[in-house]
């Protein structure tokens, strides 16, 4: 982690890719659940499209497109003020994704982020302990955009777009995120070789009790890799330097269970 650059939810993960392996896959702890409101998605193969407090993302094979109302983003009452961040991917040594048609390592890119943090609490279990010490607020939301270039294991190079967002809910009634990872790699001719989606969502009641969370996968990309967020940040579901949710979850979606 380099000093001087605000510690958020994934420039954590960024910084410390590098040391970071993977790992078996989890065993399965829940079932669908509808994740935090606020956040609408509309998915297909080669369009995205969500929809927060605030904000459009839309994104496709072409590219990303993010609009934001700052008057409408997130919660403005609460007195937190929009946070925005540009860190450049260029030269960094980032954890490669890993997809079903190949393997990309990141060359170029930046990475655009523009959060509000609703109110400075801790989210419950299973988010682990440490986890908190990098991220002290709920993000409602964080948007995040990746644009730029990788290469596979034969040395072609290939574009990526990916939308990376979070939106997190705390009342009296219980927490709920949702955490949403979309992305497309593509090569010189604008074919879509490999297609991230990747969907977390989390809910509990009161206190964190009765916990139910998953991922939902309708893409090509993911992996597991432990996060440096010591005990109950093992096996996370990632892709790439970017995870899902900060503790292992189970993948639910197209032939899965």
């Amino acid at each position: 982690m380099r000093p001087g650059i605000t510690v958020r939810r994934i420039a954590v993960t960024l910084l410390a890719a590098l040391a970071t392996g993977l790992l078996p896959a989890a065993a399965a702890h829940a079932h669908p659940q509808p994740g935090a409101p606020g956040l609408k998605l509309k998915e297909s193969r080669h369009h995205v499209k969500a929809v927060g407090p605030g904000f459009v993302v839309r994104l496709s094979p072409r590219g990303i497109d993010v609009r934001i109302d700052e008057e409408r983003f997130g919660d403005p009452s609460t007195g937190h003020p929009i946070e925005r961040q540009t860190i450049d991917l260029t030269g960094r040594t980032l954890r490669p994704f890993e997809c079903e048609n190949g393997t990309y390592t990141i060359r170029t890119g930046t990475f655009l982020r523009t959060w509000r943090v609703s109110q400075l609490a801790k989210r419950p279990a299973p988010y682990p302990d440490g986890f908190a010490t990098g991220a002290p607020g709920l993000y409602t939301p964080f948007v995040g955009e990746l644009e730029g270039t990788v290469t596979d294991a034969d040395g072609r190079t290939l574009r990526f777009h990916i939308s990376d967002l979070v939106q997190e809910v705390l009342t009296d009634g219980g927490f709920a995120a949702t955490a949403p990872i979309h992305g497309y790699f593509v090569d010189e001719r604008g074919r879509v070789r490999d297609r991230i989606s990747l969907v977390g969502r989390v809910n509990s009641g009161p206190g964190g009790q009765n916990p139910v969370y998953g991922i939902e996968d309708r893409g090509t990309c993911r992996q597991i890799a432990d996060l440096p967020y010591g005990p109950g940040s093992e096996r996370a579901v990632v892709t790439g330097p970017l995870f899902v949710l900060p503790f292992s979850a189970p993948l639910t979606g197209p032939g899965r269970p």
